[in-house]
């Protein structure tokens, strides 16, 4: 029998990100910040890793990494993504620039509110709702 150790570190909780469980994700090494060594969920990223609101994001982070521990971590590519919670999280404001890069991604600033439905990287809406 193979017994595996395994140790898991908590980073100022989990947030859920998702409005929706229907997703796609891909992995992705996360660059370490200018300051400090975690990266939070809901922070746009480059293919490189790093930290962008800009039209050369690749995805959203979708859990918080800790660089100094395991650099690994998975980008949304496809969802709806609750774009309030995501930046008050990461604390990355979303420009324009960001929701025309990610066409696969829809932008949902009003989660819980029938009948409207924020902003949609697939339409290129600003965010806006």
């Amino acid at each position: 029998m193979i017994r595996m150790k395994f140790d898991r570190t908590a980073i100022a909780g989990d947030v859920e990100i998702l409005a929706s469980n229907a997703y796609q994700g891909i992995p992705q090494l996360v660059a370490a910040p200018v300051s400090g060594t975690v990266v939070k969920a809901g922070t746009p990223l480059t293919a490189a890793g790093e930290s962008t609101t800009g039209a050369n994001a690749v995805g959203i982070l979708l859990w918080d990494i800790d660089t100094a521990v395991n650099p690994n971590g998975t980008v949304v590519v496809q969802g709806i993504i609750d774009a309030t919670k995501a930046q008050a999280h990461s604390g990355v404001s979303y420009a324009d620039a960001l929701y025309a890069a990610l066409p696969g991604i829809i932008f949902r600033n009003n989660i819980g509110v029938q009948g409207e439905t924020g902003a949609t990287g697939a339409t290129g809406a600003t965010g806006a709702s």
